[in-house]
């Protein structure tokens, strides 16, 4: 009994993506980080994206160059989406100083960028006492007093 081509290409497709399905959800494969594991998935279905639009009989080198696209545009996913989560983080902890500030009677100025060991961070004070806070990915450094009083 012989399978036809396209019959072996569908089952491996379904193959594929369930792999991808499983190392997205991990409870099949624990032994690999989360992050590697997202990786490794999104890498599998690039994969078949950039496999499936390439024509018949394609040579290998240039399928094998369909793969390697995968992996790069795999990484540069995965960054996106890391740059966007720190993004979301620094925010949310920028609005709770905001909260804080407020309700001890500070009015702060707009958030300053600052370079630090960690990428962008950002800076702020206080426009009456001059008190200052500092947000970053490992923390907030609040060096406001407990109630504002003008310098």
């Amino acid at each position: 009994m012989t399978t036809s081509i396209e019959v072996k290409k569908a089952q491996l497709e379904t193959a594929v993506h369930y792999l991808a399905g499983l190392l997205e959800e991990g409870s099949l494969i624990q032994h690999y980080d989360p992050e590697t594991r997202r990786e490794i998935a999104e890498v599998l279905e690039l994969m078949l994206a950039k496999v499936n639009g390439l024509p018949d009989n394609v040579p290998d080198n240039l399928v094998q160059a369909a793969v390697v696209r995968a992996i790069v545009g795999a990484a540069e996913n995965l960054h996106i989406e890391e740059a966007l989560e720190r993004e979301v983080f620094l925010n949310r902890q920028m609005r709770e100083v905001e909260a804080f500030a407020s309700i001890h009677g500070h009015t702060l100025t707009g958030w300053e960028p600052v370079s630090g060991e960690e990428g962008v961070e950002y800076q702020s004070s206080c426009r009456e006492c001059g008190g200052f806070v500092y947000v970053s990915l490992s923390g907030t450094y609040n060096l406001l007093l407990d109630s504002c009083e003008r310098m």
